[in-house]
């Protein structure tokens, strides 16, 4: 009988698309049991996959830094590869497993690369030849299925592992946290842009109104990049958060435990959303200028909030409305009001999934 291929995967650079390519990579090791499977990515990529049993081995993809994509490329040679699944849409994640030696290419035909891959899939594209809105887990479905792989199931998936488990259990007990007041998660920044961000203020308020209404506990979560926005909403709270990473580092590792210890998760429109619902908890995501149909999930404790505009989803990263009443207003008129009977709602299914527990 022949070997059984050896499989690379290249991955997006994206937290929430690494997230929602979970159920294609299921597939591809279910699909190929006996084959070794190396994942290539950013280190943030592979720090949030860390536990989830995919791979065998990871590769740090250090190829944006000087000498790094020779560096990167003496590795892919090295390892003998026989298939690459490009999951990126980016010329350069074709050129790179091309010149790597790798017979066998997959991909779709984006970015002028078509001519790099050996097994190609065509994007949807409406009449107009404008790309057709499709969820990141069924584009990243499609292409294994090129393989053969095909999913149980389309759910998001992560692990925590117990050392990251018993680090976010002693930060919580650090910190002060009660054992019988739920956790919720506030999540107010975006590193796509500012379109995407509910204002400070609205998430300081909402906050308030849970600490008082449901004795909850809050955590500020936030990027090295967007303490400032953490720190806003901190200063906005008449309650002082629990927990807040705006003055704190915080690590992949610590967002899935923590995450997956709270019972609700506000957020924008971020990978923080896509992880969270792949830990099992409860999400409210607030969209404004992106479309949901791109990140569609299907995740049965994810409450969406948006208002239906004429001028979204626009998919810009700074609002093109001028000064007025129209700017940013496909978040600037949620309210918290509008947003916290859904936190309420997914307070009330968590605090029945405690009370079931044996």
């Amino acid at each position: 009988m022949p070997a059984p291929p050896d499989i690379v995967v290249i991955l997006p650079n994206w937290v929430g698309d690494v997230v929602m390519a979970t159920p294609a990579l299921r597939a591809l090791r279910s699909r190929f049991t006996h084959s070794r499977i190396t994942l290539v990515g950013k280190q943030v990529a592979l720090e949030t996959l860390s536990a989830l049993p995919v791979a065998e081995n990871s590769v740090p993809d250090p190829s944006r830094h000087d000498g790094g994509l020779i560096d990167l490329l003496t590795v892919l040679r090295a390892g003998r590869h026989d298939i690459a699944v490009i999951l990126p849409n980016s010329f350069r994640s074709a050129l790179m497993v091309k010149l790597a030696g790798i017979r066998r290419r997959l991909g779709y035909r984006r970015d002028g690369r078509g001519w790099m891959l050996t097994d190609v899939l065509d994007p949807l594209r409406d009449e107009h030849g404008k790309l057709t809105p499709i969820s990141a887990i069924d584009y990243y479905i499609d292409l294994v299925a090129l393989l053969g792989a095909t999913p149980d199931n389309r759910q998001m998936q992560l692990l925590v592992g117990p050392d990251d488990a018993l680090a976010a259990e002693q930060l919580l007990a650090d910190a002060g946290a009660e054992p019988d007041r739920p956790l919720v998660m506030l999540n107010p920044g975006a590193s796509f842009g500012v379109s995407k961000m509910w204002d400070p203020a609205r998430y300081a308020a909402l906050g308030d109104m849970l600490v008082e209404r449901r004795a909850v506990q809050i955590i500020i979560n936030a990027a090295p990049s967007e303490r400032a926005v953490a720190l806003d909403v901190a200063r906005e709270m008449r309650h002082r958060p629990l927990l807040n990473f705006g003055l704190r580092d915080n690590t992949l590792a610590m967002l899935k435990a923590l995450l997956r210890r709270c019972a609700v998760l506000i957020t924008n429109d971020t990978g923080t959303r896509h992880v969270a619902a792949a830990v099992g908890t409860g999400v409210v995501t607030l969209f404004g200028s992106t479309d949901p149909a791109w990140s569609r999930i299907d995740y049965p404790r994810e409450r969406i909030i948006r208002l239906d505009l004429p001028c979204s989803p626009c998919q810009k990263k700074i609002c093109t409305q001028p000064p007025g009443p129209l700017y940013h207003q496909c978040l600037g008129r949620i309210t918290p009001e509008m947003v916290l009977p859904a936190v309420e709602e997914l307070l009330e299914l968590a605090a029945g999934d405690a009370e079931a527990r044996p």
